[in-house]
């Protein structure tokens, strides 16, 4: 019995180890002045890339889908201003340009759709607008997104991405 007991506990840990996603789904969730927002999206870790993210792995210029897997989608309950630009309530794809100087935000309304697919979608932009980005001295093991105060953020490696949110 316990040879039995030991080769499932080791089987189990097995499959916890190599079976579990690279990069798990997450949800994030918050209120900016009464305005429901929420954020599913997949969970990249750095896993040793320091300094190798952005503009090697991520290219930068090229269109990114602001998380791993599936394109990250993000919903508004209201509608809301995002860096000053209205954009009505709903359910989005977010996609990122990634620069050196600054990060091109896009919001696009196909939904349901493979983080690859933005070529074919492209045509369903509903807003865009450009952020700077944030140093961080601490490292972001995983990427998350935080619903702050008048805030959504993208934090991963040593950036943030701040997106300013109001309610429209």
């Amino acid at each position: 019995m316990k040879i039995l007991n030991s080769f499932l506990l080791s089987g189990f840990a097995f499959l916890l180890t190599f079976c579990s996603p690279q990069s798990p789904s997450a949800t994030s969730e918050g209120s900016i002045e009464g305005v429901n927002v929420s954020v599913d999206y997949s969970s990249p870790r750095v896993k040793g890339r320091q300094g190798k993210i952005w503009g090697d792995m991520l290219p930068y210029g090229e269109v990114w889908r602001a998380g791993a897997n599936a394109a990250t989608e993000v919903t508004f309950d209201q509608p809301v201003m995002v860096e000053g630009e209205r954009l009505d309530a709903g359910t989005y794809s977010l996609f990122m340009i990634p620069g050196e100087q600054d990060w091109t935000v896009i919001f696009n309304a196909a939904t349901g759709i493979s983080g690859t697919e933005y070529e074919s979608v492209k045509d369903q932009n509903v807003l865009e607008v450009s952020v700077q980005p944030q140093k961080n001295s601490d490292l972001r093991e995983e990427l998350n997104y935080e619903v702050t105060d008048g805030e959504l953020r993208l934090n991963w490696e040593y950036l943030t991405i701040p997106l300013d949110v109001q309610p429209a």
